[in-house]
Parts: structure tokens; sequence; C-alpha cells
């Protein structure tokens, strides 16, 4: 054996063959006579005797599994002296070398009894395992460390080799990663030279830098950043360069106070993190001006010094800004006036801004007085002035001047703040002075893709910055880029490793998915899909924050918030095929909504729940007459058709009810008539009682069956929607009316054979409903609002109050809930004026 593993190894190894095989006496080797003899049928597993002199049999190769490669075990398994097939059970030993391991396999001859050392894998010229190396071009690739994959192969019970063994094949590879991803970027700086000067087009690369550890905004430490500069035409990387303040080696020598040995060091930076990217792209020019490719245009950022440093060596370069930080730059900007201006809070009015600014500097690039009125419109386009907009297919005022309406601005009428227009025409006054910049603007897009790319194989979580790791890495990130997925293949070539065909083939099928991804995303129909998709995202992200109260914002904690900013809106009520219908009915004193309950009933399948109640108060003559039920206050008794009956309090019975309901999941509750009637009387002895909100825990919503009659039985089918009525019409089964338990039982009949299949959401009624339909009273009553939109809101549990929180917490909030609950929008503007009123 040669390579890594010589030395050691090696004559433990020769050792243990000669002290396990000393013993063995072969007779008539020579002649291979044993061969003539049917010693063994290959088929049959022998048992091996353990008493051979000076040898001692493990079973740890039993434990757990491995990586092995059938094909090379299936060659290897035959002795090497007599040639017999071995049998693995006939085991003795096992080696682990890496991720690969040798069995000592005794041979089941007696007249051989050799012990053959059998590979589990493919074994390189050094003496190592290919699958090590594999692994580790494959952890390189994957962005994973040693933990990572000491931690995955552990939950797998995989044997894991040493830490140092790892590392020194990682530094090995990362050497072929490197020279690797240095020829790549020759190329592509030859390619890119070539199309160019075919094209008689300026040689034009993007340049753009990273660091390993996030910024905060203000403060910026990484011990290691690098950078990439991405050709124009071809897309591929040219040039990157990395800087690094650590290398653990030296660190670890340093500080015992030793003198650091020689070796390959990594640290080659001792300025600040800052200072790292016009370094790099200073360093990255003169690599491609010896290569003789030299850069006529950059596209970069206007984040660092880069260009002043470019300057100082190459006078004749040339700078284009980079568009998206241009957009970034002007969004920004917006945010900090939105807040000091209520106008730009609405969540579309600041893209929309963004877009007018982006589309006056892209669609009027051919000269500085172009960009210069392209600006210039924004501001009075915005505030509802069009008078410069008719030279421009943009706006659409000129074609339908009196139905005009803005589609991203709220309500879709114009801004109307003369301080917001003061500050808006002062940006605007920035970026004018800087028309000269704005023109073809670059994009440093390429360049942002590389850098997450090389964050998913270095990532900023970990630090691989300390050791040659990082390179590797980055390494991998510039082949990746340039060559594919295919750059794997080239990596086991260059390793001295058979690729193989799964790498081969899925590598293939990856690089064509990629590009089938790339084309996609080119096309119109995907730009436009995605813009639409995202306007609904950030829709649905509005109508969230409109329900909820602030969540997450700097100093909320400390700040906290006042009872009318922490309330929830109510979601709009839906039936989901969850929930248990339970049908109740009350008998009570009287008429009355604030009358005392005398009996209630509910049943849910085979469950009953029944209970006479004390009223307080005398019940009416016509209460009596019509469900039999006569009561003594004085005595505190209660009779039922002149006879005595056991009876609760309203508190315990109400109680009762809601113990009931708790054994039934997810109730829904269902009545006749209760919409008007029953709720309104449960809800007021609920509240009387402070048992309210234990009731609205347990359930959410309720049915009223004669809304739902009224709209799935035609009127010419029944002589009136009494409950008794459609039940003899449609169950063909008669009752004794007003008694509650005959009432539930005869209900759930009728709904379960001819209503539940045609329930539908709206048909669901909030257990607020009563409550929240007052709240609209007085704005019914002055013809505000119509009563119709009001109950649909009261349906919904929605109430005014919840429409004003709305209204605060965005400007189109009431507007984006009507939307939510299927109600004509226009109405909006009604509540909106209402509240602007009172204000």
């Amino acid at each position: 054996m040669r390579g890594l593993f010589q030395s050691k190894i090696k004559s433990k190894r020769s050792n243990f063959f000669k002290n396990l095989n000393r013993s063995i006496n072969l007779q008539n080797t020579n002649d291979h006579t044993y061969v003539k003899h049917n010693y063994i049928d290959i088929g049959a597993e022998e048992e091996v005797e353990d008493e051979i002199e000076g040898m001692v049999i493990d079973n740890d190769w039993q434990v757990g599994r491995r990586i092995v490669e059938l094909g090379v075990l299936a060659e290897k398994m035959y002795c090497c002296r007599c040639n017999v097939p071995l049998h693995l059970h006939d085991t003795i030993h096992e080696r682990t070398i890496g991720f690969g391991s040798y069995l000592h396999i005794m041979c089941t001859n007696q007249e051989c009894r050799t012990v053959t050392d059998v590979p589990t894998g493919k074994v390189g010229p050094t003496g190592s395992f290919n699958i090590t190396a594999k692994i580790v071009i494959g952890m390189i690739h994957a962005g994973l460390g040693y933990a990572q994959i000491r931690n995955f192969l552990t939950e797998c019970n995989l044997p894991v080799m040493s830490k140092s063994c790892f590392q020194k094949h990682e530094k090995k590879i990362g050497k072929i990663f490197v020279s690797a991803a240095e020829e790549s970027c020759k190329n592509a700086q030859q390619l890119e030279k070539e199309i160019s000067v075919d094209k008689e087009l300026e040689l034009e690369v993007s340049f753009d830098a990273g660091w390993q550890k996030r910024g905060s905004g203000f403060n910026y430490n990484s011990l290691t950043g690098h950078a990439s500069m991405i050709g124009k035409q071809t897309g591929k990387v040219t040039c990157y360069d990395i800087r690094s303040k650590s290398c653990k080696f030296c660190e670890h020598h340093e500080g015992k106070k030793d003198t650091v040995p020689s070796h390959d060091c990594c640290r080659n930076w001792y300025g600040s993190s800052k200072s790292m990217e016009p370094d790099m792209a200073v360093s990255m020019a003169h690599k491609m001006n010896d290569n003789e490719c030299p850069i006529d245009v950059i596209h970069a950022d206007n984040d660092s010094t880069t260009m002043l440093k470019l300057k100082l060596d190459f006078e004749n370069l040339k700078k284009k800004d980079d568009q998206n930080h241009t957009t970034k730059g002007i969004t920004k900007s917006l945010i900090e006036l939105s807040k000091r201006h209520k106008e730009l809070k609405p969540g579309e009015v600041i893209p929309y801004l963004n877009r007018c600014f982006m589309y006056a500097i892209t669609q009027n690039s051919s000269s500085e007085l172009e960009i210069d009125e392209g600006l210039s419109r924004i501001v009075p386009h915005v505030f509802g002035d069009h008078e410069l907009c008719g030279a421009v297919d943009w706006c659409t005022f000129k074609d339908d001047p009196i139905s005009f309406k803005y589609k991203s601005l709220p309500n879709g009428k114009p801004l109307i703040s003369e301080d917001l227009r003061r500050d808006l025409e002062n940006l605007i006054e920035k970026y004018k002075s800087k028309a000269s910049s704005l023109r073809n603007l670059g994009s440093t897009q390429a360049n942002e893709s590389f850098n997450h790319s090389v964050a998913t194989k270095a990532p900023k979580s970990k630090h691989y910055g300390g050791s040659q790791s990082l390179a590797s890495r980055v390494s991998s990130a510039v082949l990746q880029k340039n060559e594919g997925y295919n750059y794997l293949e080239q990596m086991n070539e260059a390793a001295l490793l058979s690729p193989g065909e799964y790498t081969k083939s899925i590598a293939k099928k990856l690089d064509t998915e990629k590009l089938k991804r790339k084309i996609k995303r080119q096309s119109r129909e995907f730009k436009k899909k995605r813009t639409e998709l995202k306007k609904k995202r950030n829709k649905k992200e509005r109508r969230l924050n409109i329900h909820e109260p602030v969540s997450y914002q700097s100093e909320v904690a400390t700040i906290g918030l006042s009872e009318t900013e922490a309330i929830t809106i109510p979601s709009p009520l839906k039936l989901d095929g969850t929930e248990s219908f339970t049908f109740f009915y009350l008998e009570t004193t009287g008429l009355s909504r604030v009358s005392d309950i005398t009996q209630i009933a509910a049943v849910h399948d085979k469950k009953l729940y029944q209970s006479y109640v004390l009223p307080r108060c005398d019940i009416s003559f016509e209460a009596s007459k019509v469900t039999g039920i006569t009561c003594c206050l004085a005595k505190n008794k209660m009779y039922v058709h002149g006879k005595e009956v056991d009876t609760k309090s309203q508190y315990e019975s109400l109680l009762d009810f809601i113990e009931f309901l708790k054994t039934i999941p997810n109730p829904i509750l269902v009545g006749h008539n209760i919409c008007n009637f029953d709720m309104a009387i449960l809800s007021n002895k609920l509240k009387e009682f402070n048992l309210f909100s234990s009731f609205c825990n347990v359930t959410s919503g309720f049915l009223d069956t004669l809304k739902l009659a009224k709209r799935i039985f035609p009127r010419n089918e029944v002589d009136n929607y009494k409950q008794s009525t459609l039940i003899l019409k449609y169950v063909g089964m008669e009752y004794s009316a007003h008694n509650a338990t005959e009432d539930v039982q005869s209900l759930q009949h009728l709904f379960h054979q001819k209503m539940k299949n045609n329930c539908k959401h709206i048909d669901l009624h909030s257990i607020y409903y009563c409550s929240c339909k007052s709240t609209y009273d007085s704005l019914v009553q002055n013809k505000t609002v119509s009563r119709d939109t009001c109950m649909r809101l009261a349906k919904n549990g929605i109430s005014l109050s919840h429409l004003q929180i709305a209204n605060s917490r965005d400007a189109n909030g009431i507007k984006l809930l009507f939307q939510e609950f299927n109600i004509p929008t226009k109405t909006a503007s009604i509540f909106v004026s209402a509240f602007a009123t009172e204000q």
C-alpha cells in the first residue's frame, strides 16, 4: 500500500496477517489438488472454527450500516489463494478507512483457511477509498461541513471517519477545486473577449462583493469576503477573489506563543472588512489585464469607493450604476418619507411611485434631457395634474378623463398632501442632478445570484474562512456558475475518480432543468404571472395585517398596545366539513328579548340535553297557553300541563348547557327563527351571568333554518315557513310543537334530510351577530348605509368599531375587508366619510 496510509498501517496490517495465517498448513497447494475435491458446497454457510491459535474473531462488522459498492464486493469475494468463493458470515474482522472498510474473511476451505482482505469499494492509488473523496466533493458542493455529515451519518447508523482524516481529504480536494475554477475563469475571459470583439462592443463586466458574516447596516466586521466579476455577454465568472483575516493554524500557534511553522496560510488581509471590496476589485482588474483581457466598462453599485480606487490604476475605465441598487435607493427614500406622511402608508403607494421613477429612467435613457423630462412628470401625475402626460403612453388619463382612476393609489384618487408634494419634488431634484449616471444603467443581478450560490456552499452561520475550505467552496460556486452541474464530473476525473453513471445522468438532468427555468423566466407570460402572484401575496399580507394587531415592531414590547390596537378583526366564517350541527330550542316567559328562559333543549345525533328553568318573573298568559308551562314563584315550583317538574336556576341551566356543548367537537348551533329570537335572548342571559365569553369559546356560529328554508324551498310549494309546516311537508311527521325536546328532534330530521346539502357559507352567523348588528342602528336609521350591508357584516362578527380599526390600520382597510366578505366596495367610501366626519 502506498501514500497516506503507508507508514504505520501497512506494518500493522502485515503483522496481523502473519500472525493470523501462521498456524494454517496448506497441503499440496503447489498443485492445487484441493480444487479436484468437493470439500465445500459453495451455496452453504460453513461454521468457522474459533479455536485457531492467535486469532480473535470480533463481530463489530455486523453492527450498523456500511456504504458498499456491490460490483467491487462481488468481484473480490474469492479467496486470494484457492479462489473459492467467500461468505460474509466468515468475516472475522473489519478495518475501517474513511468511509470504506476492509473485511477480513476466512476461507471456508478446510485445507486453506486463509484470511482474505476484501474491500467494500474502489481504492485509489494512495490506499484511501474513492467513496471518501466523493463524499468530500459532495459535501463541498452541497455546502455541508464535517459536523453536518457526522450528524447525518450518526442518524443513519453509519461509521464516521475522524475529523483529521476529513480535513486531509478536504485540503487535497480543495486544491483541485481552486485549480479548476481558475482555469474556468481564464476560459470565460477569452470567450467574453472574443464575443465583444466580434460584436464590436466594449468589454463589460459586473462587479459585486459579499461577506461571510451578515452586516448590521452600520457595523461590518466579517473576517472574510469574496468578490466576482461576471461578463455581460457570457454571464460567466471571469475572475474572482477572496480576502481572509483569519487563519486557525496561525492563531493556534500564536495563542501558544510558538513560532508558526511553514504552512499554506489562508490569511491574506489585515485591513478593515469594508476595505476588502475595493481592494479585490483592483486586484481582479489587474489579473484580467495581465491575461490580455482589459476591462472597458464595469457595472457596480455606489456603496463603496471601488470606482475611486480603480480610477487610480485604470484612468479610461467607465462605470455604469446598478439598476437594482438604484431601485433600492428610491424605495429607501420613499420609506423614510412615509414616516412623516400618512399617504405613503398604504401598501401599493410606494411600489407605484417606485415604478414611476424607474419607468422614467429606463424608458428615457437616450439623453439626460429626456430623463429630466420623464422625472418631471411624476409628481404632477400622482397629484392629479396630467398636463405633462399627453406625450406618454403609460398615463391613460387622456383616453377617458371623466372616469379615470389610479389603479395603485387609495380609492383610485390622487395624492393631496402639499407637504408630501414638496418632499417628493425635492427627491426628484436629487435624481435629476444625477441624470448623467442614470443613463444606460447596468446590472449586478448575476453577481447577486452568484453571492447566493456562495452562501449555500459556505453558509453565513458557519466559519470556513479560517482554512482553505472557504476557497474551495467559493471555487465550487464559480464552477457551478460557469460549467453547470457538469462540473461534478470534471472534479471526479481531476481527482482520479470515476464520475459514475448516477452522477453524470443527474447532473445532466439538473442542467437541463436549469436551462428550461432560465428560458421560462425570460418569457413575458412568466414575468406577468410572477407580478400578479406578487400582487396577490402583498394583498393577502395587507389583509392579514388589517385583521391582526401589531405583533412585530421596534420596541413594541416596551411601548405596548392600547385596547383598540390589540383587537383582532374576525375573518369570514366558513363551513369546512368538521362542524357538528347541534339543534337547540328555548321556551321563554314571553316575547321580549329580555325574557327569562323556561326550558332549554339541545340534541346532537343521539346526545340529548333538556332542562326546565325556573324563571324570576311571571310567565305571560300567551306563553303558558302555547307551551303548557306555568310557574308558582312563591313556592319556586314549575308545572307542565299541570304536572310538577324538576327545575334549575337560570345560571345553573346555562352552565350545564355550555358543559353539554363542550362534549361535542366544533358545535354549530341550529334552530328555527333563532336569528331574531332565541339567540338574542340566549346572548342577553349569558352576558347577564358573565358566561358569554365561555360560551363563545365553545362554539363560533349558528344557522337559522327559517332563513335557510326561504332560500331553498320555493314559496309556491309551502303554505308558510313554520317549522311544523315544513316538517309535515318534507318529513311527513307530526309532533308536539312548542315542546323544546320534540322541537329539536324533529328539526334534526328535517335538516339532515332536506337542508344540510344546501348549506353555504352565507348561511352561517357569528355568535356576536346580535351585538354587532346593534352597532349599526344609528347609520341604518339615518339611511347612511343599507340595512342589508350592515347585516352581512354582523353575520361575520364585524362591528362598527372593527371597521374603524381597519380604517386606522390601512387607508384601504375597509375596502379590503369588503372584498374579503364579498360586499360591494362602493359602500367602503361611505364608512370612511362617516369616520372622517366624526373626527
